[in-house]
């Protein structure tokens, strides 16, 4: 029997963050997870030679981000994780490019880190609302058709909107539903101001739930997203709203939602 090897502490495997240049990262985005690509095919796809294809291709592989087979190439799993991270990140940073200045002037600890990192996909497809000071309620008069057109809402904020509110309440009497999610303050507001909680034939098709810690107004409406977030000094901007019905915009938000719904507790209609 071979003597034991010699104890040299443990084994400690450097990770390797995968180059990100833009030849590789264009070979990357040619690549599909299922349906494989031949070097020919790629360097069609890509107008490179077909020498330069294969060479990116041996170093990706190396990174354990391209799989092959036969003569075929297709990302591995971290190959997928890897683009879908660039991905991410490239809307990002040019959302907080394009909107350096809102970005700047907003308070975003309501916004969880997880969703700060991802916020770019809220940004592209967003419906653009040109400031004007002789229309300053302009927001508004987009919000309110939308909302009045929807029947199912997701609602997770830490202010009371009365438009809105009143907007959706309608929506509520003609067959919606709604779950929200708010603060113990805007809940106490709510016991004082808001019929439609105390309404019983409604109780079945709205849920309201108890947060300690919101500090934004966030609407899922059917198939739009629309947010808000305060300034700096604690007031909220609606005029600054984002709005969106891009698929990954409004799973974005609805993802939001249940994450604050997650750490909720439900509130009994039955005490309004």
């Amino acid at each position: 029997m071979p003597a034991p090897a010699a104890h040299r502490g443990p084994s400690i495997r450097k990770a390797r963050i995968p180059a990100s240049s833009s030849l590789k990262a264009r070979v990357m985005e040619s690549l599909e997870q299922e349906e494989s690509a031949t070097t020919r095919a790629l360097s069609a796809r890509l107008g490179l030679h077909q020498s330069s294809v294969s060479h990116i291709l041996k170093e990706l592989m190396e990174e354990d981000l391209v799989t092959k087979k036969g003569k075929g190439y297709r990302l591995s799993n971290i190959g997928i994780i890897q683009r879908n991270i660039q991905n991410l990140m490239g809307k990002s940073l040019r959302c907080l490019e394009d909107h350096k200045d809102f970005f700047l002037s907003h308070d975003l600890s309501g916004i969880p880190q997880g969703f700060q990192v991802s916020m770019g996909v809220i940004d592209e497809g967003r419906m653009i609302i040109e400031r004007d000071p002789a229309m300053p309620f302009h927001a508004n008069d987009i919000i309110i058709p939308l909302l009045a057109q929807s029947r199912n809402f997701l609602v997770a904020s830490s202010t009371m909107v009365p438009d809105h509110q009143q907007t959706v309440a309608r929506a509520m009497r003609e067959g919606g539903h709604l779950k929200t999610v708010t603060t113990a303050r805007v809940i106490q507001e709510l016991r004082l101001k808001n019929h439609i909680l105390k309404d019983d034939s409604l109780h079945s098709r709205i849920e309201l739930y108890c947060h300690k810690n919101i500090n934004l107004h966030l609407i899922i409406a059917d198939s739009h997203l629309i947010l808000a977030l305060p300034r700096l000094d604690g007031t909220y901007d609606l005029e600054n709203v984002i709005i969106s019905r891009e698929e990954e915009a409004v799973e974005w938000g609805r993802m939001l939602f249940y994450y604050f719904l997650s750490g909720s507790e439900k509130v009994d209609l039955a005490t309004f």
